[in-house]
């Protein structure tokens, strides 16, 4: 891992969050890229005023942004510890998570890093579906950090497999983000009693898996619930891993699930910080 760019809006929690990035920063031995980005509303005028107004707005925005980043980057400097050199700053005008999607493609960042407000129902407005769109459109993983999260290197990194696809390569993917920090690999997988004729197949994608990864530390639990997302809400509170991975795609339940369940109980509720990838 090189690069992680993380996107603020230089509130209190995206203070919060980039210290959580500066940790991985640090155990990963990556440079950080703080990021701004900045819109305009254009007030009711005439069509010249507007133009020569709105240009003289966006101008001006442009050196409030710098000057805010800067000002946020000597934060992120003392809270961190993480040498100057290690950190860059960009200020970018455009629409929030086109011009994320665009720096990550464009510098070829190996992880974003998106922090949340918990204490509301939705997730931060400055992120608004921010967080959606890049977790969908982002080739790198995302990792997302509520408000109030602990700032201390996770320990267990839970996985919530559905078995689809290639689950071998995604199981890879988890345990490289995982053991540069030192963490433990949980994998489980949760079916309906609705699924049928599965239990078999599910049992061989373990067997498979477990002997795929049997000299990693990693582990498989495969549980058959009547509902899948309570049954991984039960499993969660149980066991209380610090980060929940999920895999995105197209067809993925869990995709289809991002702004309703999963969001309001694991970032809202659990405050569990949740990491995104593509299989």
């Amino acid at each position: 891992m090189k690069t992680i760019l993380f996107p603020t809006d230089f509130s209190n929690n995206a203070l919060h969050a980039s210290q959580y990035a500066g940790m991985l920063a640090r155990r990963y031995d990556a440079k950080v890229i703080l990021l701004n980005i900045y819109e305009m509303t254009v007030p009711v005028v005439s069509e010249f005023q507007m133009t020569y107004d709105t240009d003289n707005m966006i101008v001006q925005r442009g050196k409030d942004a710098e000057q805010n980043l800067q000002f946020f980057t000597d934060k992120f400097i003392i809270n961190t510890n993480l040498p100057p050199e290690q950190i860059s700053q960009m200020v970018e005008y455009g629409l929030v998570s086109d011009v994320i999607i665009d720096i990550s493609k464009k510098m070829n960042v190996d992880l974003i890093v998106m922090g949340t407000k918990g204490a509301s129902n939705t997730i931060d407005r400055w992120l608004g579906t921010n967080a959606e769109n890049v977790m969908e459109a982002a080739q790198c993983p995302v990792w997302i950090v509520p408000e109030n999260t602990l700032l201390t290197l996770p320990q267990t990194i839970m996985y919530a497999a559905d078995f689809k696809e290639d689950e071998v390569t995604a199981t890879y993917k988890v345990l490289s983000m995982a053991q540069p920090l030192g963490a433990t690999c949980k994998v489980i997988h949760i079916h309906d009693y609705f699924e049928l004729n599965v239990e078999q197949t599910v049992e061989q994608t373990v067997a498979e898996l477990k002997d795929e990864f049997q000299n990693f530390d990693i582990s498989f639990k495969n549980l058959n619930r009547e509902e899948i997302v309570k049954g991984l809400e039960t499993y969660i509170e149980k066991h209380k891993p610090d980060v929940l991975a999920l895999a995105v795609y197209e067809k993925s339940f869990f995709s289809k699930l991002f702004n309703s369940h999963i969001t309001q109980h694991f970032i809202q509720e659990a405050k569990l910080p949740m990491l995104f990838f593509k299989k």
